[in-house]
């Protein structure tokens, strides 16, 4: 069950140029002008995106924000969906 240790800004196995770290935190995705505000989980984060699982059945607009407690709010463009799972690239500058 372990993993390769990767250096810092080498590529990870999976492709990706930043390493994931697996969180769990309550979070809310904010679309809609403001008007519509889905609760989500962060299931894991990096510098450029997480993955993020919702309620199953939900639509999930391209773009939306990202709220997490004790976090700056991020501007997020869905890359992937996977049954309930969705992964996130940040986009913007962090507000």
């Amino acid at each position: 069950m372990g993993a390769a240790t990767e250096s810092k800004g080498s590529p990870t196995l999976s492709g990706r140029a930043q390493d994931r770290r697996p969180v769990i935190k309550g979070a809310k995705a904010v679309f809609n002008g403001g008007k519509t505000v889905m609760v989500c989980r962060v299931r894991d984060l990096s510098q450029g995106g997480a993955r993020l699982e919702f309620p199953p059945r939900q639509a999930l607009p391209v773009q939306f924000e990202l709220h997490v407690a004790g976090q700056p709010v991020r501007l997020c463009e869905r890359r992937w969906i996977r049954n309930n799972i969705v992964g996130v690239k940040f986009v913007g500058p962090e507000s």
